[in-house]
């Protein structure tokens, strides 16, 4: 219920923080987002850096790449991006104001040999997350998401994750600000939580785990806009655990729920040429 409260209530004052913009922006809304045939699909390639923990729940922080998939229609680069989106987006249907598609991401191998914090939990595979997302703009400067992605190879899970945005362009720059929240199944917790022996306080393999809110933070962007096509973006992320997750020793005590995530990227968006439809 906390976690409910919290989301309500950050959306509450985003909804409110931007009124003035649904009119200016509702004509550059009302034609870039609809399902036009003159439509053509657009592709944005780049990559950054992210100064963020070491793993979830780690209070080591490390420098780690991310590359920057992203396909989608519209006359040009126009849905609203998030730095914290899956690597990899591909909007495959479209309208005005919605769209949905494929999304997914990389998990990188974690093991004891990189950081001895995680002798009490078993190593987890380089592996990935693959699934869909669906993403609605119930005005021009706000942005609703969920992605719901299951695990491959790395764990036998599945992850949802909520994003609202709001955002906001000031000549060449464009600010966004909005909540997290991630939902994970069991599996999930028990692959990157559960512990190998018996543990003090966590039950071992006896450790009961269920599914249920894995996190909730904040996520703040500022983008600037060299043309339509090149943008460099800034960006900070809070995020805390809850739940299961927090019981774990690579939590509490040789970890922390609480971590933040700063990063810089830089992108390249360009049209396709083509506006092939699926129909929808």
């Amino acid at each position: 219920m906390r976690c409910v409260a919290y989301l309500a209530g950050l959306s509450s004052c985003l909804a409110l923080s931007l009124p003035g913009q649904a009119q200016a922006q509702s004509r550059d809304y009302s034609t870039l987002t609809s399902p036009q045939s003159a439509q053509n699909w657009y592709i944005t390639l780049g990559a950054g850096v992210r100064y963020q923990p070491d793993y979830t729940g780690s209070d080591d922080y490390v420098f780690r790449a991310r590359p920057i998939i992203s396909l989608g229609r519209g006359l040009k680069s126009t849905w609203w991006s998030a730095e914290d989106d899956a690597m990899l987006s591909i909007g495959v249907f479209s309208g005005q104001g919605w769209r949905i598609g494929f999304s997914g991401d990389l998990l990188w191998k974690r093991s004891a040999k990189v950081n001895p914090a995680l002798v009490a939990v078993p190593a987890t595979k380089f592996g990935a997350e693959l699934g869909g997302f669906a993403e609605f703009y119930p005005t021009s400067w706000l942005r609703g998401r969920v992605d719901v992605r299951r695990g491959v190879a790395a764990h036998d899970g599945v992850v949802a994750d909520f994003k609202l945005d709001a955002f906001s362009t000031v000549g060449t720059w464009t600010l966004g600000i909005g909540p997290r929240m991630r939902i994970a199944t069991a599996d999930y917790v028990r692959t990157y939580f559960g512990t190998a022996g018996a543990m003090p306080g966590t039950g071992g393999l006896l450790q009961r785990y269920n599914a249920g809110v894995h996190s909730v933070g904040a996520l703040a962007q500022v983008t600037y806009h060299w043309s339509d096509q090149l943008k460099t973006t800034a960006y900070v992320e809070y995020k805390r655990l809850v739940g299961d997750a927090t019981r774990s020793p690579i939590v509490r005590p040789f970890g922390s729920r609480d971590s933040f995530t700063f990063g810089l990227s830089a992108s390249y968006s360009f049209d396709t040429g083509t506006n092939y439809s699926f129909g929808l």
